[in-house]
């Protein structure tokens, strides 16, 4: 079952993908909430407008993570 908050990161994520898609890339978004639900980083699918086509959400949310969270914070599950 879905939550208020769910819904609202998804919206989010929603909107995060329309925005990629308004830059010409696939529309793709992603949110790194904290167990807290802390929305921590974002991101959006920039392949195209970037000329960088390892700049999926994921890999950039993943390398925020590895600068702003200690190796135990990556460790976390909610």
């Amino acid at each position: 079952m879905l939550t208020d908050a769910d819904l609202k990161y998804l919206h989010r994520c929603v909107e995060l993908a329309r925005q990629a898609l308004e830059a010409g890339n696939p529309p793709f978004g992603l949110l790194l909430v904290s167990a807290s639900g802390e929305v921590l980083a974002e991101d959006y699918n920039q392949i195209r407008s970037s000329g960088d086509y390892t700049h999926h959400p994921e890999m950039s949310v993943a390398r925020w993570a590895t600068m702003h969270l200690s190796a135990k914070e990556r460790l976390m599950v909610g």
